[in-house]
């Protein structure tokens, strides 16, 4: 888990999924408010805006549904486990549904799975060029691939966001 911060304020599930937001004690960048409230929109089927979840995370917000912070926590990668410890044990089990049903549907779109495998093959075949550099370590590694997967998926997103809007206009 990620270190504590100055989030005394903060309910201690709200505090956590900022952190994991935030991405405290890791070399990772921080995740993006605007793209988190857009991927859990798209998986939840229910507008999840980026001001409901900037207000939550600032404190001016703070009776949060089980829901929404078993969404917030999925979107930014909280485990089951911490969460419940926080005492939100309604939304640890919402989580964990939440993550079973996102697999699920996941293995039901074959259309997504056909980009994946073509992008895992992209990746692949660029870390593999990464691997061959003069004086690159396996943390090296690890970070570049990272740093890739996150902008793929952030390319990704960006398109979808595009296309609502040119959607929405007509």
């Amino acid at each position: 888990m990620p270190p504590a911060t100055e989030t005394t304020q903060l309910s201690p599930e709200m505090a956590l999924i900022v952190r994991y937001r935030k991405r405290e004690g890791t070399p990772d960048p921080e995740l993006k408010v605007r793209q988190i409230a857009r991927h859990i929109s798209r998986a939840s089927g229910h507008k999840f805006g980026e001001q409901y979840w900037r207000r939550r995370e600032s404190g001016d917000v703070t009776d949060i549904s089980d829901k929404d912070v078993a969404w917030m926590a999925w979107a930014v990668g909280v485990p089951a486990d911490e969460l419940a410890a926080t005492g939100r044990t309604d939304a640890a089990d919402l989580l964990r549904q939440i993550r079973a049903d996102q697999e699920a549907k996941g293995a039901q779109e074959p259309d997504r799975v056909e980009l994946s495998e073509g992008l895992e093959h992209l990746v692949h075949q660029r870390m593999e060029e990464v691997r061959k550099l003069p004086g690159v370590t396996k943390e090296d590694c690890a970070r570049i691939e990272k740093f890739l997967r996150e902008r793929v998926q952030q390319a990704l997103d960006d398109t979808e966001v595009r296309i609502d809007m040119l959607t929405r206009d007509r």
